[in-house]
């Protein structure tokens, strides 16, 4: 399916930083040639009634909006938690009604999908993620001392008890959705550290329960290639999974580093996700903001010229 920059949404992750209202948050994204957005987690809730008011001035549409939205200041429920698969339960109920507001701003602003960072092992990054990726980017992950702590990662991956309330939590948001007929997907997507879920095998889990209802897999490009060059997964995937993509971010990474843009490092590191990115239904680029607008742009125009047609 071809596409045009017309068809690409950008994530507000680039730019929540730069904007001091909702209005210029559209604005300066508008400034970049784009008209679709996905409001990130970052966006604050006061700044809502300026993006309503640029929506209605038809300057902006909403692609999809990450939970949680609007921002939470609660450390617990951000986007590097246990999130949807605490073993308390109060926690675990917090964060599904969290999701649920999401879900409602999401058909309020006629976005089309929910993304969710669903769960993660709760291992502190310093102890496996930031050791493991510095080995990466030194391209040393032939040495013993790789080998040794990603071993050791493994073991203490213990993922199952997590990924098992995860489930239950989709449940409930699955039943929300249906139950008030929403028209809105909920992306569950693939993460970007060692001891996040879901990896790709771990989607199976997801496709196979929650095929035909309104879950469905987020694919994120920059998390897939750190996590296959952290040996946790590998492409393509399964068609069962392919066939429930219902969004993707879609950016540039290589030696553990992602959000460039796209088609701007060398190579095509985009390329084994080419069928994804043509048969996705939402595609957001999603851009660090250490990117200036023109590396922004012109990466844009090439990813267009390469991919869309």
């Amino acid at each position: 399916m071809s596409f045009t920059k017309a068809d690409l949404a950008i994530s507000t992750m680039w730019n929540f930083r730069k904007a001091h209202s909702g209005e210029e948050l559209i604005d300066q994204l508008n400034a970049l040639g784009f008209s679709w957005v996905e409001l990130n987690y970052q966006v604050l809730p006061e700044w809502i009634p300026g993006i309503q008011k640029r929506m209605a001035e038809g300057a902006v549409k909403v692609s999809s909006v990450h939970n949680v939205f609007p921002k939470t200041f609660d450390k617990r429920f951000d986007t590097d938690s246990v999130m949807l698969g605490y073993e308390d339960e109060a926690l675990r109920r917090q964060a599904v009604e969290l999701a649920k507001i999401s879900i409602d701003w999401a058909c309020k602003l006629g976005a089309g999908a929910v993304v969710f960072h669903p769960t993660e092992v709760p291992l502190e990054p310093n102890r496996y993620d930031v050791p493991l990726k510095a080995l990466v980017k030194a391209h040393r992950t032939d040495s013993d001392e790789y080998r040794t702590l990603h071993a050791d990662m493994l073991a203490a991956r213990q993922s199952a008890p997590y990924l098992n309330r995860m489930m239950k939590s989709i449940d409930e948001l699955a039943e929300h959705v249906t139950r008030h007929d929403l028209p809105v997907k909920l992306g569950m997507e693939n993460r970007a550290m060692c001891h996040q879920c879901p990896t790709y095998p771990e989607f199976e889990l997801i496709a196979r329960r929650f095929a035909g209802s309104p879950v469905g897999i987020w694919l994120d490009t920059g998390h897939g290639i750190m996590m296959q060059e952290l040996g946790l997964q590998t492409l393509p995937l399964s068609d069962r999974v392919a066939s429930m993509i219902v969004g993707m971010h879609i950016h540039d990474a290589v030696d553990a580093l992602d959000h460039y843009a796209p088609c701007t490092l060398p190579g095509d590191v985009l390329a084994p996700f080419r069928e994804y990115i043509t048969s996705s239904p939402i595609k957001v680029l999603e851009l660090s903001g250490r990117l200036s607008a023109e590396e922004i742009i012109s990466g844009t125009d090439r990813f267009v010229e390469q991919y869309g047609c």
